[in-house]
């Protein structure tokens, strides 16, 4: 049998070949398609855990190493200090802009993470569908439909992202006060930094609720 290609050259197919391939239509299993996409996605949201916890640990390592940095540098006698404070002033100024980011990752983790379920409970959704005689519905625990808010006070996602939103609030405080040391050694800006930190935490935890909460609304 001749068949014409997309580029319009002609393509020799035996009747061998298209019983073959009308067979393997006939004999495919969904079921296994299903299945091994049920796998998939299990395995998409066990991923999706680890690399929240990496992310969190990174962001903690790296304000550590600061901290240390910070530490080691009273040591520097012989330097003087008003560099050393712009120094710092800067990359605390760094980390507090990491910790955004950081945060940012979380909140697309999250998001990802609902995806991978609600993908998941398609699947349930067709089997308690389709085959209705095992009452597949009273074996889930988690019934399609029934993933909730994606906003949750006091959920894992919820308590990792104030972490980080605090951690770098506490960042950009510290930027604050190294920078008025850096103008003036005397001039420690406790209330500068003191507003710094809530409203910066604020303002980080007022965008990870509104992201979720406009992604539920589409």
């Amino acid at each position: 049998m001749l068949m014409n290609t997309p580029t319009g050259e002609t393509d020799k197919t035996s009747a061998d070949d298209i019983e073959h391939l009308s067979h393997a239509d006939e004999t495919l299993d969904p079921n296994v398609i299903l299945e091994a996409e049920f796998q998939y996605i299990a395995q998409s949201l066990f991923q999706t855990n680890e690399d929240r916890s990496r992310v969190t640990s990174f962001y903690l390592v790296t304000l550590g190493s600061f901290i240390a940095a910070l530490l080691g540098s009273t040591q520097l006698s012989n330097l003087q200090l008003q560099p050393v404070y712009a120094a710092f002033a800067a990359l605390f100024g760094v980390v507090a802009i990491m910790g955004l980011l950081t945060l940012l990752q979380l909140l697309k983790l999250r998001l990802a993470w609902f995806e991978a379920a609600a993908a998941m409970n398609e699947i349930k959704r067709y089997y308690i569908e389709h085959r209705k005689d095992l009452n597949l519905g009273s074996a889930f625990r988690w019934n399609p439909g029934g993933l909730g808010s994606r906003f949750r006070l006091w959920s894992v996602g919820f308590m990792l992202a104030l972490q980080v939103a605090v951690l770098g609030g506490a960042s950009l405080a510290a930027a604050i006060i190294f920078a008025g040391l850096a103008a003036n050694p005397s001039l420690w800006l406790w209330w500068p930094a003191a507003v710094g930190i809530v409203l910066w935490t604020a303002v980080q935890m007022v965008i990870y609720w509104q992201v979720l909460l406009r992604s539920e609304a589409k």
